[in-house]
């Protein structure tokens, strides 16, 4: 009887151990495909699935213990596959979640509006107990080249599609949710990089006292956040790279201040994610993240 079942099972290890190469591969080329994430969340895999302990100093003990899924940069397009983007959501509902948080580029430029269609109904597979909640990264806006109206129309396209499949977006806007009987706080802010970064608006209803986390798609957004009451704040954009291209000649690489992981700045805590897409670029051992915060 074993002689039968042994085989069986080192079939099974070698067609995920393939899966997995073939995620490892392409990954580290630019590509993001289904082989890159396990069905079944028994691994291995190529992309990461991050316990982070969430220290917020609430004196309520109803938050301490709730997780939080986070992600960033989806990317959809042809080098980030439906496929992949599938797996990355079925991949999150096998965490059993309370609140998801999404940090923006959920598209690659996407000139016709295409991908945006497509990653908005994709979203609308996530679960979790308390809703998914985004901010807007500068992929989302658009390329600068094109009339301000068509690119206010593709943006107000995701949004509106977004919030139709049951996500939340926050422009420059707060929510609050009521966990367990205690208010737990979201802000969404603008993208920095294209002007749309309004703290003062996006704060502007949220008490000083209460636990809050703030959504941002680049972290150097914290550095404008210093007087207003944000406990956390997540964020992604930098796919986990160290340096960043300057965006005029002579395109210098230039180190980042923040580029992943959890920094404290001043009073704050910040998460980079690393993000789940690419944006076609080589991105050897950099792989793609889903975080889980645990509040503390």
């Amino acid at each position: 009887m074993h002689k039968d079942i042994k085989p069986s099972l080192d079939s099974e290890a070698s067609i995920k151990r393939e899966h997995y190469l073939k995620g490892v591969t392409l990954g580290s080329l630019g590509f993001c495909t289904s082989w890159a994430v396990d069905a079944h969340g028994t691994g291995p895999e190529w992309i990461e699935v991050v316990e982070v302990d969430l220290h917020l100093q609430s004196p309520d003990h109803r938050l301490h213990g709730k997780r939080i899924a986070h992600i960033s940069d989806l990317h959809h397009s042809r080098t980030v596959s439906s496929g992949y983007l599938i797996r990355c959501i079925e991949r999150i509902n096998m965490l059993d979640v309370d609140v998801v948080v999404m940090t923006g580029d959920y598209i690659t430029y996407d000139l016709r509006g295409k991908y945006r269609e497509k990653v908005a109904a994709l979203l609308s597979n996530i679960e979790s107990r308390f809703g998914t909640y985004a901010c807007l990264g500068n992929h989302d806006y658009g390329i600068s080249s094109l009339p301000t109206g068509r690119r206010e129309h593709l943006l107000n396209g995701l949004i509106h599609g977004m919030e139709t499949n049951g996500i939340t977006v926050l422009r420059n806007e707060s929510t609050v949710l009521d966990v367990d009987g205690h208010p737990l706080w979201f802000v969404g802010l603008g993208d920095l990089r294209v002007g749309d970064f309004l703290p003062q608006k996006a704060f502007a209803d949220v008490p000083a006292n209460q636990v809050t986390i703030a959504l941002i798609h680049n972290p150097r957004g914290i550095e404008h956040l210093g007087d207003f009451a944000a406990n956390a704040v997540v964020s992604g954009h930098t796919h986990g790279r160290k340096t960043r291209l300057s965006p005029s000649p002579p395109w210098t690489n230039n180190c980042r201040r923040f580029h992943a992981g959890m920094y404290e700045v001043k009073d704050k805590k910040l998460y980079v994610n690393r993000g789940l897409g690419r944006v076609g670029r080589a991105r050897l051992g950099v792989r793609p993240e889903i975080t889980i915060f645990t509040l503390q």
